[in-house]
């Protein structure tokens, strides 16, 4: 209990005053407030200041650091004396009771979040402040190899996680510290940060995580949480995709496309099947998840209002309950529709592929069969072959293609010419390292001549070695054999046409210009 005066002096205070602000015998009663604990201390002098400007009857809640670090949390009632010139307050001491309610309370909420997301198809791991778990689910237990029971609660992520972390080459362990829950509470951005895990007695799968921190409104740190999706079958539906583009561009490079497409596509189509598989299940299973109802959920701990006023003030962690529920289910409902429509695309991948296989094996059919066609139905064949890439490697395609009539050609020999200028173009682009890559398509035609031009802003051809382009066996790339180019300007001729090359210098780009009769040539015999 105390007693001040008008100005707010402190003129009596009984023992257990002192004791609660580990008041020293020679302190002066008016430095409690540098007791106070520093999150509540500006917000308790303010308090005093609005209460000596119009005294009044005021509540005021509020903590103190302890000289051995504990914390404690109190009550102080405050009111002015009628008829005299002073104030009265008395100050209960409330952490038992607080820490007692707080408890029932998470207990609560916590077997409802649970309940709730234990059948996500992602796995979470939620930490309070200092970093100890507070919150996993059944993914997460079988994905790090957690303890299923409540023994991991209250402990580090380094003390309960028994599975083992790399980087996402599979080889380099991550450090404790570079965790991403971890980095999260360090208020670090983490965002599709790929790992590697291994858990207990499995095989290894590939994760990818992203992570929020809680802070309360006075911006201190209230925990963090990490949802991570295995996604160990996409990736490896990726890999092999790209390693089934990479040996068809190898074999295209080596023996001429017609030649090997079939059978190489014929592997492509094989693999289909298996992705489509592990796609389905994948997308099933984000059908699945509860993160809408999750959502929901925080909404209606949001709406309670005064039902939940006595919990959400006894402690700045209750009051960050509702916002920690919303941000959760928010985060964990972004996460599943970015998987599906991530899968989406890898949908969208695989019927590329597909449609590359039945024309490919079509065009290779009609080998050395001329045919009256498009041209520009044949340029677009041509990108189908690479669509996928353009996206893979960030490549704006530019169109410009004017009215031409109808052509008769082989355009088996046409579609191996442009294929390979088109997958030179994004090569150039790549190896240049611009942000801005570009490759732009263009057809033009005159009377007796039909004009395909391939334009790169990439690496550009220097002036040295813009005569022996065509040479065979002259490459400019290290993983190049000098092919390409000749057999297409071999190909070009057979047409009654012609390749050439332009270009103003290293790192000025290229075009690579292909002229094809209108009327085809007598073949011979």
């Amino acid at each position: 209990m105390y007693q001040a005066d008008a100005t707010g002096t402190l003129v009596y205070v009984n023992p257990e005053f002192r004791r609660v602000f580990a008041l020293g015998p020679a302190q002066s009663a008016s430095d409690r407030f540098e007791h106070l604990h520093s999150g509540d201390r500006a917000r308790m002098e303010q308090a005093w200041a609005d209460f000596r400007a119009n005294p009044r009857a005021m509540t005021f809640e509020y903590r103190t650091a302890q000289s051995e670090g504990s914390v404690r949390q109190f009550i102080e009632r405050v009111a002015p004396v009628n008829g005299m010139a002073a104030f009265v307050g008395t100050i209960t001491d409330i952490t038992d009771l607080a820490r007692e309610r707080l408890k029932a309370e998470l207990e609560e909420h916590r077997t409802l979040l649970e309940t709730l997301i234990a059948d996500l198809p992602l796995s979470l791991i939620a930490c309070d402040a200092e970093g100890q778990v507070t919150l996993y689910n059944r993914e997460a237990a079988e994905l790090c190899s957690m303890q299923s029971d409540e023994s991991s609660v209250g402990k580090t992520c380094e003390h309960v996680v028994g599975a083992q972390i790399y980087l996402a080459d599979g080889v380099t362990p991550l450090d404790v510290a570079d965790r991403p829950l971890v980095r999260t509470l360090r208020g670090e951005h983490v965002e599709d940060i790929e790992l590697v895990v291994v858990p207990r007695d499995s095989t290894e799968r590939v994760t990818l995580s992203n992570g929020r921190r809680l802070t309360a409104p006075d911006g201190r740190p209230m925990g963090a949480f990490v949802v991570t999706e295995d996604i160990t079958e996409r990736r490896r539906a990726e890999l092999e995709l790209e390693r089934v583009h990479e040996q068809l561009r190898t074999s295209a490079r080596q023996a001429g496309m017609a030649e090997v497409a079939t059978s190489i596509l014929h592997n492509v189509g094989n693999v289909l099947t298996s992705i489509k598989v592990s796609e389905a299940m994948v997308t099933e299973g984000l059908k699945r998840s509860k993160a809408g109802d999750l959502c929901r959920v925080a909404a209606l701990l949001h709406e309670q209002g005064a039902r939940l006023a006595e919990f959400m003030s006894s402690d700045e962690r209750g009051r960050m309950v509702p916002d920690y529920l919303q941000a959760l289910g928010e985060q964990l409902t972004a996460d599943t529709d970015a998987a599906m429509e991530h899968m989406a695309t890898l949908r969208k991948s695989i019927e590329h592929v597909e449609s590359a296989v039945a024309m490919q094996q079509n065009f290779s059919r009609l080998s050395s069969v001329r045919e009256t066609v498009s041209i520009v139905d044949l340029v677009e064949d041509s990108l189908r072959l690479s669509a996928s890439a353009f996206t893979r490697h960030g490549i704006e395609l530019r169109r410009e293609f004017e009215p031409t009539a109808p052509i008769t050609i082989d355009k088996h020999k046409v579609l191996q010419i442009l294929v390979n200028l088109i997958r030179n173009a994004m090569n150039a682009c790549d190896e240049s390292g611009r942000k801005d890559k570009a490759l732009t398509l263009r057809i033009t035609g005159a009377e007796a001549l039909v004009r395909i031009s391939v334009a790169d802003n990439g690496v550009g051809i220097a002036p040295e070695t813009m005569s022996r382009l065509f040479t065979h066996g002259f490459t400019t790339r290290a993983t190049g054999h000098g092919f390409g180019l000749h057999s297409s300007a071999n190909a070009a001729r057979e047409l009654g046409g012609s390749l050439r090359a332009e270009s103003a210098g290293a790192g000025q780009g290229a075009t690579f210009i292909v002229e094809l009769p209108r009327d085809p040539p007598v073949a011979p015999g």
